[in-house]
């Protein structure tokens, strides 16, 4: 587990070490962690600057959704505690490296976005009351839009033939297709609110239940039906495979 983290500027540290630690022993994680860190930035200049309707419980509700990530990223590194089964599936690939830097990134967005925004969202307000966070909510979702747009941005000067990957994946594999964060922010929505309503039984249930979805969904992220996979496998040994560089190339975009 990490240590306390109370405040959204502790999260920011919390991740910003864990981008450090990336870097230190080439671990791809680092791929996502860093546009983490800029999401988490800009959510907390979002507080300060009034563009949510109660900053305080938009602080509480980052701070539990970035604890979401760095928990399982410890209980992993440690060999304890739970870690989500999606969350494992993006840390084994992790481990064994032989993916684009795009899969890395969508494996921890799919993880976070698909898993953590729901059970977050709905741990920021009172059991039943999910509802009052609605606008926050959607405005947190823009601020994901844009690092998305910024991430998919950032990705073309690592990985260039990432768009022709996008390109066949229309074509042969549906769950790439379907994984959009459009889709992906209204089903975060509808588990809070399923979450918020539950007793604490039926909670861990949905979140287990949930958890191996995402993992299901994650696997054919990291492992591409045959059409993609010799196109997977092109477009990797074109990247840039410097991952001190690579992740210095994200973090300035």
């Amino acid at each position: 587990m990490t240590g306390p983290i109370e405040t959204i500027d502790a999260a920011i540290s919390a991740v910003a070490g864990e981008v450090d630690r990336c870097v230190a022993c080439g671990d791809p994680g680092g791929y996502f962690t860093i546009d983490y860190r800029a999401v988490t930035q800009r959510v907390r200049d979002g507080i300060i600057a009034g563009e949510f309707e109660d900053g305080e419980r938009m602080e509480r509700f980052d701070v539990v959704f970035a604890r979401r990530y760095l928990d399982a990223q410890a209980n992993w590194r440690s060999g304890g505690g739970d870690v989500p089964a999606s969350w494992r599936l993006a840390f084994e690939t992790a481990e064994r490296g032989r993916c684009l830097v795009t899969q890395h990134l969508l494996l921890g967005v799919n993880a976070h976005i698909n898993l953590d925004l729901g059970v977050a969202a709905a741990a920021a307000a009172p059991p039943g009351e999910v509802e009052a966070l609605r606008d926050d909510f959607e405005t947190i979702n823009d601020v994901l839009a844009e690092l998305v747009d910024r991430m998919q941005a950032s990705l073309a000067s690592v990985s260039p033939w990432t768009r022709f990957v996008d390109i066949a994946a229309l074509r042969f594999d549906e769950a790439l297709v379907t994984f959009s964060l459009r889709r992906a922010r209204a089903d975060a929505w509808d588990f809070a609110t399923a979450l918020s309503a539950s007793s604490n039984d039926d909670r861990r249930r949905l979140e287990a239940q949930r958890d191996a979805e995402v993992a299901a969904l994650g696997a054919r992220i990291a492992r591409p039906g045959r059409p993609l996979r010799w196109l997977v496998g092109a477009a990797q040994r074109r990247e840039r495979h410097d991952l001190n560089s690579v992740i210095a190339g994200l973090d300035r975009s």
